[in-house]
């Protein structure tokens, strides 16, 4: 049986970002050429601020779960952080 890696806690968010961050390419591509051509607009660009703000908010779900998954992680060094090191001046 063959095993098979942990899975990121962000694996299914970024493919979700993926997904929309193409179809925001093609929105945006849509809307520039309507917009040259003198096509309307108006419905193509609605749909990409809908992509753009679909893509801003998987970011932010994405950052919550990142601190959110460092957060309860134990540490991996039993080294000191560089900020719990007293400086020389504080010795």
């Amino acid at each position: 049986m063959a095993q098979r890696a942990p899975v990121r806690p962000t694996a299914r968010i970024e493919e979700a970002i993926g997904f929309v961050g193409a179809f925001g390419i093609l929105f945006l591509g849509v809307t520039a050429f309507c917009e040259l051509t003198g096509r309307p607009a108006l419905g193509w660009a609605l749909t990409l601020l809908v992509c753009v703000l679909a893509l801003a908010l998987l970011d932010r779900w994405r950052v919550r779960v990142l601190g959110r998954s460092v957060a309860e992680a134990p540490r991996a060094s039993s080294f000191p952080d560089v900020a719990d090191v007293p400086r020389a001046s504080e010795r």
